[in-house]
């Protein structure tokens, strides 16, 4: 409950400077599942798991993926962090198990893969490739 009134309050805010609310979806119980904004030409998203918990983050610049795009276990743990860039892959991104420990890591330049790595069980470095 306090994750939805930040989120509101959030909402209101930037109302108020800039952002408009496009949509929101509800699960069958009432609890919010999903909402969208504009903030500009950007359009931003958040859904939500049914435990009310964030699920995916992440944003849109003229209908192509931009900016970092984050998704979320259940409980809370960030699962996957990727960033886009005008609709291509770039930067860094990372991969963790629902345990909160690392599973993978890619490296994203101009859009081509240059790098990936891989960790086993207890976090440490298995697999590392140049691309």
């Amino acid at each position: 409950m306090r994750l939805l009134l930040t989120f509101a309050t959030a909402l209101l805010f930037g109302a108020t400077h800039g952002q408009t609310l496009l949509g929101q979806e509800h699960w069958p119980d009432g609890t919010l599942k999903a909402t969208r904004y504009s903030e500009g030409d950007r359009i931003h998203f958040i859904t939500f798991h049914e435990n009310g918990q964030v699920k995916e983050v992440g944003g849109f610049l003229h209908g192509r993926r931009d900016g970092v795009w984050k998704q979320y276990s259940d409980t809370g743990v960030l699962l996957a962090r990727a960033g886009f860039s005008k609709g291509e892959r770039q930067g860094t991104w990372e991969f963790r198990h629902a345990e909160d420990t690392p599973m993978g890591r890619l490296t994203y330049v101009s859009g081509r893969l240059t790098q990936s790595q891989q960790y086993g069980s207890a976090g440490d470095l298995v697999a590392h490739r140049a691309y």
